[in-house]
């Protein structure tokens, strides 16, 4: 089965836009979140994932605290099936960045 190893990025915004949606086919192992506060600032951020089977949304960060120029990194990965994504938010415009690293497996059958 062929796997793709990708790595997305996004500037979070003050309402929740997707990082990364599972593409139709494949299943996709979440290996890295990094989040990065680029500013001067202290901001908070909230990342969640949605199971399109169930059409229900999950908490992995609520208000997050982020000191100016700090990074953070969660490792403990997670399975998305296909069509299922990863969201976030910021309290300020263009200060929190989030970089996810994924496999991707093409799924035979579904």
């Amino acid at each position: 089965m062929p796997t793709k190893n990708k790595t997305f990025g996004k500037e979070l915004l003050l309402t929740n836009s997707t990082i990364y949606i599972a593409p139709p086919r494949f299943e996709s192992s979440v290996d890295s979140i990094i989040i990065s506060n680029t500013s001067s600032a202290t901001v908070t951020f909230s990342l969640e994932w949605y199971e399109s089977s169930t059409s229900t949304y999950y908490k992995i960060a609520n208000q997050v605290k982020m000191y100016p120029n700090s990074i953070l990194q969660l490792t403990d990965g997670f399975i998305l099936q296909p069509g299922d994504f990863i969201r976030g938010l910021s309290s300020v415009v263009s200060s929190i960045t989030i970089s996810i690293k994924v496999k991707e497996q093409f799924v035979t059958a579904l």
